[in-house]
């Protein structure tokens, strides 16, 4: 039996089997049961954690978005080949999983991340970015998976974003997904 703070972090997992955008999207599993070295292995996102980039994206949006966790849109609006707008798609909020102080102080700890941590190589000048780099080990030698899940502005976020780039061989979250995200984010932010 799952103890009462664990039954209530269940209750708060957005359950990605119901997701869709608006195609149905690969479901994320993090085990119900589990020891306490499972379960440190799991706050790592080691052992059985199954995650997609979506998920990790929603992570981040939802520390951005002071601990309110957003259904994820695809599109914004339908327009008619006329140019009328058919559908617009508003702000759905699934729910709060985490209060509105610890997404502060979760956002400062990433921008410390990426100001002088692992995630420098995310740095966008003028921008303050929030951000957590991660590096998988596969088993396989030196061969990693590696992650990097951000948003930006950190004090008002537009963007929020996860790379994940699989089978590197001694790459690491921040040399080699937080490049790629900073790419993304200047991008879409300038």
């Amino acid at each position: 039996m799952a103890s009462p703070e664990r039954q209530n972090h269940k209750r708060w997992l957005v359950d990605s089997s119901a997701l869709s955008v608006p195609m149905r999207v690969t479901p994320s599993s993090v085990p119900a049961e589990m020891n306490k070295p499972q379960l440190a292995q799991s706050s790592i996102g080691q052992y059985d954690v199954r995650v997609t980039p979506l998920q990790m994206a929603m992570v981040a949006a939802t520390i951005g978005n002071h601990g309110a966790t957003m259904r994820p849109q695809l599109i914004e609006r339908v327009i008619s080949p006329s140019g009328k707008t058919i559908t617009h798609l508003k702000p759905d909020q699934l729910g709060q999983p985490i209060k509105r102080q610890t997404a502060e102080e979760l956002t400062r700890m990433m921008q410390l991340v990426v100001t002088g941590g692992t995630g420098t190589a995310a740095q966008i000048p003028g921008i303050s970015v929030a951000g957590k780099t991660g590096t998988a080990e596969v088993g396989r030698g030196n061969i990693h998976t590696t992650w990097f899940a951000a948003f930006a502005p950190a004090n008002a976020p537009r963007v929020a974003i996860a790379v994940v780039v699989e089978n590197q061989l001694n790459g690491f979250g921040g040399t080699i997904s937080a490049p790629i995200a900073k790419q993304v984010m200047e991008a879409l932010l300038r």
